[in-house]
């Protein structure tokens, strides 16, 4: 307070008329009387006006400190809500226009206190949910550098977010189509979608929505990414699928029609070629009807909705029903049909009806492609908790290159050899999704020329 150019402002005045008075009062005394110092009326009269003018120059300090303090403490609250602080805490003692001035002063950055605690929580609230977000989301200026980025931006584009806050997006990203979109973008334009590629071999497509601020001067565009990889793979997937099977329908029935119409323009009256007309007919309706079959079995299985009673299953009896079934076909090539192992004493917790789907799939499988006079064994082991299904080939094998994707419905690794054999393509998809369903896997072993080794694990009973 005695530092304050405002409080010496205030009593600098009262001082120096004070002080102005009491000399003149005794320079007049002085000259009125005789040893004015020893008369004690002269000494009365000094201290008639000597004193109420102290008085004054006290209340005038007095006054002048307290209104100066409330002035210093509005001052530094006020510095303290320039500089984003909270300001200090403060008392009010005087109740004149000064005082008044304090109280709603402190009111006031009360208030201001308040609201900036509730921006500071949403604001972490905000970064909170911005930083727990799957998509990224990159807000640039106009000059389209970086003013934010959440980490999942920073992961999808891959850069380092700490790093990239006022670096323009072309210097951090190596991507001409985003800063395209953003260079082309209209001043009338909402907002635009782009689907980008990133990386090289293993790449991960990006959907990414560009949204256009006109009316925020700091913040022009805001980016929100999106990791579609997985989507457009299983739309790609799907498409295919669609294509497989309107072709997979499309032949038999293109063969049904066509011998129908044969009959119809005459062959019906030809008892040397009738016969065969209808045999095919009916072989192409079986394989049209397999083929549906499949698919629905496929499809009730990948949702979920199939129906599995999941219980104790002796694999040595559902070897033997499978092999007694698939004898006649192995016989009509010679192909010898043999267990190994002691099948009789596994048990695998799992449906009795869906292993035999998969091992007559398998077993169906090494008939079409194992030469005449080969052999086909069915194995089976316990092994870390699990039971362990092979069935083993001396067939034609499978090519590397093709294994990756052999258990993909509609999926063969010889096309035209696998039409004439016939098959729907789906077997081995089934089988597939059957182990999975009871919380197993398939997988393949080959040699091109040797013969192939698939096995399946499922949890055992034990």
């Amino acid at each position: 307070m005695w530092t304050s150019r405002l409080f010496w402002k205030l009593v600098a005045p009262s001082a120096v008329l004070c002080a102005t008075t009491l000399a003149l009062a005794i320079w007049i005394v002085s000259r009125t009387a005789a040893a004015p110092l020893a008369n004690p009326w002269v000494l009365a009269a000094v201290a008639l006006v000597g004193v109420p003018l102290v008085v004054v120059l006290a209340m005038t300090m007095r006054i002048s400190s307290r209104a100066v303090g409330s002035i210093q403490a509005i001052a530094q609250a006020a510095e303290a809500i320039a500089n984003d602080e909270s300001p200090p805490r403060f008392g009010v003692s005087a109740w004149d226009d000064v005082g008044d001035l304090a109280r709603s002063f402190k009111r006031m950055s009360a208030r201001v206190e308040a609201r900036h605690a509730d921006l500071r929580s949403s604001s972490q609230r905000l970064t909170t949910v911005l930083d727990g977000m799957v998509e990224g989301v990159v807000a640039l200026n106009a000059q389209h550098e970086i003013l934010f980025a959440n980490p999942a931006a920073g992961r999808l584009l891959g850069f380092v977010v700490a790093t990239a806050r006022g670096q323009p997006l072309l210097e951090v990203v190596r991507n001409h189509t985003i800063h395209e979109a953003l260079r082309e973008f209209r001043e009338d334009d909402a907002s635009c979608r782009l689907e980008v590629e990133f990386g090289e071999g293993d790449k991960r497509v990006l959907g990414i929505n560009i949204t256009s601020l006109s009316d925020e001067p700091a913040t022009r565009f805001i980016l929100v990414l999106q990791d579609i990889t997985e989507l457009r793979r299983l739309e790609s997937l799907r498409q295919e699928f669609v294509a497989n099977v309107s072709h997979e329908l499309k032949t038999p029935l293109s063969s049904i029609k066509a011998y129908s119409e044969t009959l119809i323009n005459g062959a019906v009256h030809d008892a040397e070629h009738n016969t065969t007309f209808v045999q095919r007919i009916e072989e192409q309706a079986d394989r049209l009807n397999e083929l549906i079959l499949d698919l629905l079995s496929l499809a009730r299985i990948e949702s979920g909705q199939h129906a599995f009673d999941i219980d104790r299953v002796a694999l040595g009896d559902v070897v033997e029903a499978c092999l007694a079934e698939h004898q006649a076909a192995a016989d009509s090539k010679a192909i010898a049909l043999q267990t190994n192992g002691a099948m009789a004493e596994l048990q695998a917790q799992a449906d009795e009806e869906g292993i035999r789907q998969i091992l007559d799939n398998l077993i169906d499988n090494a008939l079409k492609y194992t030469p005449s006079g080969g052999r086909i064994t069915v194995a089976g082991r316990q092994e870390n908790g699990e039971v362990v299904l092979e069935v083993q080939d001396t067939g034609i094998g499978i090519a590397e290159e093709h294994r990756p994707r052999l258990f993909e419905r509609f999926y063969r690794a010889d096309k035209a050899r696998s039409r004439e054999l016939g098959g729907t393509g789906l077997g081995l998809a089934i089988v597939k999704h059957l182990a999975h369903s009871f919380h197993g896997s398939v997988d393949v072993a080959s040699e091109v020329g040797r013969g192939s080794v698939f096995t399946v694990r499922l949890p055992s009973a034990y």
